[in-house]
Parts: C-alpha cells; structure tokens; sequence
C-alpha cells in the first residue's frame, strides 16, 4: 500500500486485519500526522487514547464503526477527515480531544454516541450526518466554543445533557422528528437566544433549558403536553412565552422559578382551563432574590380546529 504522506508524517504500519485495536499503533505514538488504510473497517476501543503528539487523522472509505474512546484524549488533535461509509461514531470516541475546531460528518452515520465529543473545547463548527438518527447523551455537552447547531431531520431522538453547557450557542435549529427534548438536554448554555422547536413536539423534559439566561422568548407548539421540573427555571431574560390550550402538565410550581424579566404569558386556553392546568393556584414566579411575582396572563381561548 501507498500513500502520499507530508514531509513531516510518518509512516503508518500496515495492518492485515480489518479492525485496528488498541495496541496496534503502541508503538508508533509519537506520531502526529495518522492516515489509516483503506480495508480498515473499524476501529476498536482506546486504538489511540491518549496519544498527545496526534495532529491529524484520515480515515479510510472502509470505515464503518468508530468504537468507543477511539481517539479519547488526544488534546492535540485539530483535525479529522471523515469518509462516507461510516456507520457510527461511539461513545466517547473524540472525547475531549480539546484542540478539535471542526467536525463535518458524513451523511452516512446513523448513530453519535453518549459523550461521543464531550469536552472538545475548541469545537466552533459542526455538521451533523444527514441520515443521523440518533444523538446521545452528552455527546457535544462542554463544547464552549461551538455557536450554533442544526439538528437534521432524520434524527428521531436527542439525550440528555446532549449540549449542556454550550457556554457560547446562540441559535439552535431542533429535527422536525423530535417529539421530546430531553432532561438538561440546552442546562447551562448561557448565550442561547434563538430555538427552533419541533412541530410535533409533545414533551419538554427536567431542567431542558436551565440556566439560559439569554432566552427571551419562546412560542411553544400547539402539539406539547408536559413541561418538565425546572425546564426554564433560571431563565432570567425570558420576557414572554406562548403556551397551547393542548398542554396537559406543567410538573410543579418552578418550571419557571428564576425568570426575573417573565412579564407575560399568552395561554390559548381559557382562565377555566388555566386553573385546571395549575391545579387551582395562581402561578407565581420565584425570582433569584428570593421574591415572589406573578405574571400577566394572556387568555385567547382559541376553539379547538378540525
């Protein structure tokens, strides 16, 4: 096998197999600059955690799984050029590689796993594969340098703490086949302003947009029926949101607590349904001084369409 290495890289040894393990490469670690061979079509568990001087990484067309903590660590790294052909990029696979500013992913992955880029600090561009269906738990949580995501469409289901305390993401464009945004999925991402909800969107889940403290405001779907613990608890920006008459739960009185600047909610229902909803009680909002307020309510009592 041939390849056109740079002057600075050095010579990877070839591998028989068609899976690369961890030890393969054991030693070779100084190496900075990593083209795997064409036939490789997986690359196992830990194959190069913690390999420090790694620059760069090129993966073959074969590839079609990248396993677990595969490149784990690997603080150095800048850059990896992904192939169509890869299938799933498992948990912790990039996990705080700290110096990787940009993954555009191949239309081809199906599955990001939990923690998938947890921690990749520098990560400012993402593109996430358009046949993705499923993105796991803190897969890109810690990733304070990343601005704005897109969300395609074949992806059915996001979990939790997926981008929680994504300190600089300002926009985020949801799948349209999304029906749940999960617990703490957006906790802590301080500079978010602008959400794209789901059209079909029935459940907002605990503490979904905790501490967003730039959320103004919000239009939810008239498709939602429950609003989590804490879903907008510490959003102190958050001036006004629209709620549908078709929302059957709001899970306790501090979904909102926290939210200084909420002056108006606009509820589709009637004041008789609102109650209903509130079991009786006046909602009333705790601010971070510890005071009580409570809100203007905006009664449309919209008649139910066929």
């Amino acid at each position: 096998m041939k390849y056109d290495f740079n002057a600075d890289e050095k010579t990877v040894k070839e591998v028989q197999e068609k899976v690369v393990y961890s030890g393969s490469f054991s030693d070779t670690e100084e190496i900075s600059h990593l083209v795997i061979e064409e036939g490789i079509e997986e690359i196992s568990e830990n194959a190069f955690r913690d390999f420090e001087n790694l620059l760069s990484v090129k993966l073959p067309k074969s590839l079609k799984k990248i396993s677990a903590a595969a490149f784990s660590g690997c603080k150095n790294l800048t850059r990896v050029e992904f192939c169509n052909g890869i299938l799933e990029i498992a948990d912790e696979a990039f996990a705080f590689c700290s110096s990787l500013t940009s993954v555009v992913m191949p239309d081809s992955i199906k599955r990001i796993g939990e923690g998938a880029f947890e921690g990749c600090a520098s990560l400012t561009k993402l593109k996430i594969s358009e046949s993705c269906e499923m993105i796991g738990s803190g897969a890109f949580a810690f990733c304070f340098n990343l601005r704005d995501v897109v969300i395609p469409d074949s992806v059915l289901l996001v979990e939790f703490n997926a981008f929680a305390s994504c300190f600089s993401l300002e926009g985020v464009k949801l799948s349209h086949g999304m029906g749940m945004i999960d617990e703490s999925c957006f906790e802590g991402c301080r500079s978010l302003k602008v959400v794209d909800l789901p059209p079909k969107l029935y459940k907002i889940g605990r503490r979904a947009f905790k501490g967003c403290t730039s959320l103004e405001s919000l239009i939810l779907p008239i498709t939602l029926r429950e609003i989590g613990f804490d879903a907008f608890s510490g959003c102190s920006k958050m001036k006004r949101i629209a709620i549908p008459k078709e929302l059957r739960e709001i899970e306790d009185d501090d979904a909102f607590s926290g939210c200084d600047s909420l002056a108006e909610i606009t509820y589709a229902g009637n004041k008789e349904s609102w109650e209903y909803l509130n079991h009786g009680k006046t909602l009333t909002v705790q601010r971070s001084d510890l005071s009580y307020y409570s809100p203007k309510i905006h009664f449309l009592d919209l008649k139910r369409e066929f």
